[in-house]
């Protein structure tokens, strides 16, 4: 699966929460909530890294 089928996923997976249809919302608002969740994606990845490396060190970070 492709970073942008993750992505739709992820989105379709919310919208359905919220009981709300991907299909109902406006390219502009898709758009905007693919960019928020590249960020929360990149984020998470992030956190991630650093993590796994402050373990590897022995550290841990707060």
């Amino acid at each position: 699966m492709t970073p942008d089928q993750r992505i739709h996923s992820s989105l379709e997976r919310i919208c359905e929460a919220a009981g709300v249809s991907i299909g109902h919302c406006t390219e502009v608002q898709l758009s905007a909530m693919r960019e928020e969740m590249r960020k929360i994606m990149s984020e998470s990845y992030i956190k991630g890294s650093n993590d796994n490396y402050d373990a590897m060190r022995g550290k841990v970070r707060k």
